[in-house]
């Protein structure tokens, strides 16, 4: 029997505990992405990817308005929560994901002003924070100034804090 996905249908947008919801008309969650090193050793028909660490994140929301109190957070480092829910089509039941990021907003960009077109604010935040629950359980939790990234309830730099004393 052929199974229909769980997809994205809606999402909610809060900023400093604030709901924007109806006013963010789009939201680009950070990219998870390693920084490798190739590694070819003795013996070994092809190099490797090593784990080097991870490279930098970033989240990007737009708006339908230009909010002044967002603006006024150029520069500042807040936390917002992004809602992703996602349905089915064999019920009515929903997952919910559940999106926290902390970071710097480094960039407020306004639209080209033209009559008779929207004139959306796009913010950028530098995410140095970055967690993601479904349906309660964590799924990552990555704290770049805690040193900390949680993958499936595994802590993979533990042991590397742990060897440099911290």
């Amino acid at each position: 029997m052929m199974q229909y996905p769980r997809t994205i249908r809606n999402f909610g947008a809060f900023i400093d505990g604030r709901s924007y919801c109806g006013r963010v008309t789009e939201g680009k969650l950070a990219e998870l992405k390693m920084q490798t090193a190739s590694h070819r050793g003795a013996g070994m028909d092809a190099p490797v990817a090593v784990d080097m660490g991870m490279e930098a994140m970033r989240t990007e929301l737009t708006l339908a308005e230009w909010p002044p109190e967002l603006i006024k957070m150029f520069g500042t480092r807040q936390r917002l929560t992004l809602r992703p829910g996602a349905m089915g089509e064999e019920d009515f039941t929903a997952d919910t994901f559940v999106a926290t990021v902390g970071g710097r907003f480094s960039v407020t960009n306004f639209a080209d002003l033209k009559p008779g077109s929207d004139a959306p604010l796009k913010l950028t935040v530098e995410t140095d924070y970055f967690r993601m629950l479904h349906n309660g359980e964590e799924l990552f939790e990555i704290d770049v100034k805690a040193g900390k990234r949680i993958i499936g309830g595994v802590d993979q730099l533990e042991a590397l804090r742990a060897s440099m004393g911290l």
